[in-house]
């Protein structure tokens, strides 16, 4: 097909049907062979008519519909070449419900890059969903600037793929105009769309955090659900925000934030969770001791000492949030049998029986000598709930299993695994 070099001034200057009978039967060839030719025919007229120009764009347009993939990257390239002429027959092929078509003539556009840009702002207001969906979607891997009003605007669009594809549009533009409509589809009624705008929201980062946390209150609850794992998922980059936010005058905001803190895990959280133990709202108190026991360790000795020297309602609050933590608050709060104040003791023993771990067996029962009557009961008790919640030691070599404990004065016999009661709880 070399003739076709000698072709590329004619086809410039002067319509095909000005050319000689001879070039014109040739070029009749090589649209034949573009559309019914064996494969490296296909192939080949491909490579050979890349800088023809608009005479083929549109046996090239059909060729990225082809059933063999090299054809139809060899196609998308060559249009890709050829550039804005190619543009509008390409946004046409949108249409298509391929998935092989769309993501050939997706390449090309990229390709063709900034002439296509108007076109593409034009399809986002197609009558096709398809096209405006795959407009959308080339705009936003574009990442055009002057895109970004037209995209906000398609995330109100009448079809669910089209907002879809606007929402993910917005993770490279990072457009604050973007922020608020993307946080009104975390209530869209199609998972999709909302999963891909809190994908969004999440890679603005700051960007997109204090609307965020404002979505924590708001209206609809959905949306309040939704707001907080996008800001957990933004992670550290949110905690001097959230931790902030645990001062606010609507207590949905504070729970929301120290929900959040909790997942998000950063023990330059505790200080600020630990303000909320006492707060009046039982809802807020509720998610900061679930976020202070979500932290562990460095929730500890704050949640120790606010246990021994707290109001009432902190030291309870204190007190569940320890015994979310479990064993590992054991130990310091086995310093805390030895407090001068004999309520700190009782409430230490009490909460050692809750928590139920084996290692607090010596020093409780050094306290079952204590000179408050209270407190030896307490310790007493807790001794009890221990070691019946400790797994049963297996039975000698050789000797069945017991089937259950023998009754007491006049109570049935409990069976194995069946406890008498349930633990207390506060």
């Amino acid at each position: 097909m070399g003739f076709l070099r000698s072709l590329k001034g004619s086809l410039a200057g002067e319509e095909e049907e000005k050319l000689p009978d001879a070039d014109r039967e040739h070029l009749e060839d090589v649209r034949k062979a573009l559309t019914y030719g064996d494969v490296e025919a296909r192939w080949n007229a491909i490579r050979a008519v890349g800088e023809l120009g608009e005479s083929f764009i549109r046996p090239l347009v059909q060729a990225l519909a082809d059933e063999v993939w090299i054809v139809r990257r060899g196609a998308s390239d060559t249009l890709g070449q050829i550039g804005a002429p190619a543009v509008p027959p390409l946004i046409e092929m949108l249409a298509r419900e391929d998935v092989d078509v769309r993501r050939e003539v997706r390449r090309s556009l990229l390709l063709i890059g900034k002439p296509a840009i108007d076109p593409l702002l034009a399809a986002l207001t197609h009558e096709q969903p398809a096209i405006r969906q795959g407009a959308a979607e080339i705009l936003g891997e574009m990442a055009a600037p002057e895109a970004t009003d037209a995209l906000v605007k398609a995330l109100s669009d009448v079809d669910p793929r089209v907002r879809r594809e606007a929402a993910a549009a917005h993770r490279k533009l990072a457009n604050p105009g973007a922020v608020e409509p993307l946080i009104s589809l975390l209530g869209d009624e199609f998972g999709y769309v909302r999963m891909t705008a809190a994908e969004s929201l999440c890679s603005m980062g700051d960007l997109s955090t204090d609307p965020l946390i404002q979505a924590l209150a708001h209206s609809r609850e959905e949306i309040r659900q939704r707001a907080g794992p996008a800001l957990a998922a933004i992670g550290s980059p949110a905690v001097e925000k959230l931790t902030r936010a645990l001062g606010d005058g609507n207590p949905r905001i504070r729970s929301g934030s120290a929900g959040v803190l909790g997942r998000i895990g950063d023990p330059g959280a505790v200080p600020g969770l630990m303000a909320l133990l006492g707060d009046s709202e039982r809802e807020v108190r509720r998610e900061a001791v679930q976020a202070l026991a979500s932290l562990g360790d460095p929730s500890i000795a704050p949640l120790a000492r606010a246990f021994r020297e707290g109001d009432q309602v902190v030291r309870y609050t204190a007190m569940e949030s320890l015994w979310l933590i479990g064993k590992p608050a054991v130990h310091p709060l086995l310093e805390l049998l030895g407090d001068r104040n004999p309520e700190v003791r009782k409430r230490t023993a009490l909460l050692l029986g809750e928590i139920g771990d084996s290692s607090a067996i010596d020093s409780l029962s050094r306290v079952i000598t204590d000179d408050q009557p209270a407190v030896r009961r307490e310790a007493f008790e807790a001794l009890e709930k221990i070691k019946r919640f400790q797994p049963p030691a297996p039975p000698p070599a050789g000797k069945p299993e017991p089937a259950g404990e023998p009754a007491l004065s006049g109570q049935p016999p409990v069976k194995a695994g069946e406890d008498r009661e349930k633990p207390r709880t506060w």
